[in-house]
């Protein structure tokens, strides 16, 4: 944190701290395979620009890097799968975001810990609380998270693992913690960036891999009644990889040709970036 390796439960974050106050926070979740990080300078350039639309300073990327490698290797992370997280809060200022708050310093952090790899198949669930679009963090991954959070706990108390949003006009738009894919008759269509889905990582690799392996991919406006008619449902995020779905109460399916192509694509792509 700020540049010093401290355990856990010695971290203090200020009452005042907007990162803690209002959630004025901009962070990213990022990958580990065996002590490094897949995809960090996409992942950096996202932070970047989330924080740009927060005013909130950015140290440089090989400050990040070298925080990231020895919190993972402090934490005997240097095998086996992880889960990092890098969070930058916009400091003690006004709320006003006057001229200070393009100065201020506030907290640095980054933690990391082991995580298992994602299960086959997770079930969805349509939330009765729509993303808004048209918000001015809209794109940004931001712990301004409390909505998200309220459909991913309707769901699980549902009976579901995820859950799949809607925006303010009734757009397909993402889930809960992931972006979402459809194939349907032979495409690979997804929501555009226009429907305020977070321009994941995951994402945009995979419909690099898809467009590679000569798949039709479009990203455009769709529905839930386009889940619902959907041949094959996959989610994509930076711990789930590529993952089969099925919407809670569907018929039971295996995971479809397309998700399981994709899904190897992806960790073949992981294996070549890293030379594991």
């Amino acid at each position: 944190m700020n540049g010093a390796l401290i355990p856990a439960d010695q971290v203090r974050v200020s009452p005042f701290d907007l990162g803690l106050a209002v959630g004025w926070t901009a962070f990213e979740t990022m990958p580990g395979y065996d002590g490094r990080v897949f995809g960090f300078s996409r992942h950096f350039e996202r932070l970047k620009h989330s924080a740009k639309v927060m005013d909130i300073h950015v140290p440089s990327q090989e400050i990040i890097e070298a925080a990231v490698s020895e919190v993972l290797k402090a934490n005997g992370l240097e095998e086996g799968r992880s889960r990092i997280r890098l969070s930058l809060s916009g400091g003690e200022h006004s709320l006003f975001g006057d001229e200070e708050a393009k100065d201020a310093r506030g907290n640095v952090m980054v933690n990391a810990v082991g995580v298992a790899g994602p299960e086959d198949q997770v079930v969805l669930l349509a939330s009765p609380f729509p993303h808004n679009e048209r918000s001015g963090l809209s794109g940004c991954k931001t712990s301004s998270y409390g909505n998200n959070l309220m459909a991913l706990r309707h769901a699980v108390e549902a009976g579901a693992n995820e859950a799949v949003m809607v925006n303010t006009v009734g757009q397909l738009c993402e889930c809960a913690t992931s972006n979402i894919f459809l194939v349907s008759n032979g495409k690979l269509v997804t929501p555009s960036l226009e429907s305020g889905c977070l321009a994941g990582v995951t994402r945009a690799v995979v419909i690099e891999l898809a467009c590679e392996d000569g798949l039709v991919v479009e990203e455009c406006e769709l529905s839930m009644d386009d889940v619902d008619a959907a041949d094959e449902i996959f989610l994509t995020s930076s711990t789930r990889e590529v993952q089969s779905a099925v919407m809670l109460g569907a018929e039971p399916q295996g995971v479809g040709e397309v998700t399981s192509r994709l899904s190897r694509l992806y960790q073949q792509r992981v294996i070549k970036e890293l030379g594991s």
